[in-house]
């Protein structure tokens, strides 16, 4: 029985072994292939390329882009404003101000809009402020139609500093050295320094897309600053100077756009090399959001008329880099059902580009230190491109039905 030889098995073990090696070095025949077949290829090769320099040109820098060297002290403004709009508040209100009052950070101030708070988040304000001078705040009266544009006018308009970071009332998890870290880039040539926000994580799937949005988000908008595009998806967590706003005009021509506030200021005026990106995770902001099923989708559909609103070279860029992600994909599938022999060819090819991209999602998720979103963040950007073209065209559709009606 020791010696008994399982020739069967042998026999298909061989056989396999004997397929891979033939397919491996057996070269696509041009001469034989149709003229539709190499017009499949060509389009094949192109788009591969085409994605292969978003990835190590464009995507690749944020991966392993380095931590900006500390300017002189002497160099950067020292006066800063955190601003922060908020409406029935009452419970978190104190805990909230405990946490921004408390960082050691010389030269700041907070100020609060109170947008026409039904509880008494106003009371609270007014108790917080005569206790602590930091503390600024101004209150809406009454409920407009633009509520939250007017808040930022207001906020701005009272804020004594020249320079000015948004924060939400949802802000939770946030380092001492923040602030600090965080006016620490800024010089003569900067505009503007961005760091990274997003929820913190919490059971469920409904967190878990919100936080690989707001991951896919922030891996797009920052690639493209450090390519010379600058613009972002949100408006939080942003350092910027306050005269950015007022030299525009503010809000005076986008009071309709009410997909986004801030952002849309920022997008206008950002311009190439004077906008810093920050991946350490000490400049990162996490927000304690609800289990609330819309909240992706917001997030969703904010993004995509962000992407709507901004430059035609921008959207041309962020276009093709959508639209060669899924044509790559369906080129790969057509070519493995029509020149099956070639399989291994195009398999290998197709490992190469996904292990980049691989390796790209996994230094950046390092350096932010986010957590049990590998796999899924990966399969998410894939299919990303589609998500943005349903919701493109929903929102196309609902918009041409509305006109019509």
């Amino acid at each position: 029985m020791g010696r008994f030889i399982n020739f069967a098995s042998t026999k298909k073990t061989c056989f396999l072994f004997y397929y891979l090696r033939y397919s491996e070095v057996k070269l696509i025949n041009f001469q034989i292939l149709t003229v539709s077949d190499i017009v499949l290829l060509a389009a094949f090769a192109v788009v591969w390329i085409i994605q292969m320099y978003y990835l190590l040109g464009v995507y690749f820098k944020l991966a392993v882009h380095k931590k900006h060297k500390k300017v002189d002290i002497n160099l950067a403004p020292n006066q800063v404003t955190i601003m922060l709009s908020l409406r029935n508040e009452e419970e978190r209100i104190r805990e909230l101000m405990d946490k921004l009052t408390g960082l050691p950070f010389e030269d700041y101030q907070i100020m609060v809009i109170n947008e026409f708070s039904e509880d008494n988040t106003l009371e609270i304000l007014n108790v917080l402020a005569e206790k602590n001078p930091r503390i600024r705040f101004t209150s809406l009266s009454q409920e407009t139609r633009f509520l939250d544009k007017q808040a930022i006018n207001i906020g701005l308009k009272g804020a004594q500093s020249p320079w000015i970071v948004q924060l939400t009332p949802y802000t939770g998890s946030i380092s001492p050295d923040w602030l600090t870290k965080l006016t620490e880039l800024l010089d003569k040539d900067t505009d503007a320094v961005i760091g990274y926000t997003n929820v913190e994580r919490t059971k469920g799937y409904r967190n878990l897309l919100c936080r690989m949005e707001r991951f896919t988000q922030f891996m797009i908008s920052g690639s493209w600053i450090l390519a010379g595009k600058p613009f972002v998806f949100s408006e939080n967590n942003v350092l910027f100077k306050k005269s950015m706003y007022f030299d525009t005009q503010g809000f005076k021509q986008k009071l309709n756009r009410n997909f986004a506030n801030l952002e849309l200021i920022f997008n206008e005026n950002f311009k190439s090399n004077r906008v810093k990106i920050s991946t350490d995770p000490d400049l990162s902001i996490r927000e304690l959001v609800g289990d609330d099923r819309g909240d992706h989708l917001k997030l969703i559909k904010k993004g995509v008329q962000i992407r709507q609103s901004l430059h035609w070279s921008k959207k041309f860029s962020l276009f093709l880099d959508d639209f060669s992600k899924i044509a790559l994909a369906a080129l790969t599938i057509t070519l493995l059902i029509k020149l099956p022999e070639y399989w291994i060819t195009f398999t290998f090819i197709m490992v190469i580009y996904y292990m980049v991209l691989l390796i790209i999602v996994k230094k950046l998720l390092n350096r932010l230190k986010e957590r049990k979103i590998f796999v899924s963040s990966f399969v998410y950007i894939l299919i990303k491109p589609i998500i943005n073209w349903c919701f493109f065209w929903s929102t196309y559709l609902i918009h041409r039905r509305n006109r019509w009606s």
